[in-house]
């Protein structure tokens, strides 16, 4: 180091101190300084299902939240016990879940959101298909303009996971179900995706 540079270092030390000492006289409150007020997003709209599995454990949730006539959708769910890979993953018409229903799990609450009569998978409430990995966890993130919050019913709905994959009846005219009088999905492809057993349920309401 040069002796100017030496110089223009003590300096820049010096003016450092004397601005800290001219703080310190200057503030003579006892009472510490307010925080900055911290302008937060408004999240009182966003729609929250804790999803439960037919053991009654929580594994999870969906958040459903708008902006600009679209709905975003994140998924963070854990401790699943379903097989690795895609999973269906749909809104049902009804907000009750019931474990142990007499139909069979979560039944009670009834088949997919619909409002609009289509046919699977063009549903108001089919989400993409879920990625369960190896430990056990789903991640996802999805936007839909299929709905609004403001469609939702009083009543609200149900979110439910299923055991297997959905195929969204996809169905090829080579195939025909021993079900169905002609080739291509039947009945129950173009109502579930053939997406299996319901494996958990939460209720969003609004």
């Amino acid at each position: 180091m040069t002796p100017a540079t030496r110089v223009r270092h003590a300096s820049a030390i010096a003016a450092v101190v004397l601005l800290g000492a001219t703080a310190c006289a200057a503030d003579t409150s006892t009472e510490p300084a307010a925080a900055p007020a911290v302008e937060q997003d408004d999240a009182s709209d966003d729609l929250i299902g804790e999803l439960i599995n037919t053991e009654g454990q929580s594994v999870g949730t969906l958040s459903l939240s708008e902006d600009n006539g679209s709905v975003r959708g994140e998924v963070s769910l854990t401790d699943l016990t379903v097989d690795p890979g895609f999973h269906g993953f749909h809104l049902h018409e009804t907000a009750v879940c019931e474990a142990d229903a007499p139909d069979g799990p979560f039944t009670t609450a009834g088949g997919h959101w619909n409002f609009t009569d289509a046919e699977h998978p063009g549903h108001v409430g089919d989400m993409p298909a879920l990625l369960v990995i190896e430990n056990g966890t789903a991640e996802a993130m999805f936007v839909t303009d299929r709905f609004t919050l403001d469609d939702f019913p009083d009543e609200g709905v149900a979110v439910i996971l299923h055991e297997d994959r959905d195929n969204f009846a996809h169905i090829p005219d080579r195939y025909q179900s021993e079900d169905a009088d002609e080739p291509g999905p039947d009945e129950t492809t173009l109502a579930t995706g053939d997406a299996g057993d319901r494996y958990a349920c939460a209720t969003l309401t609004p």
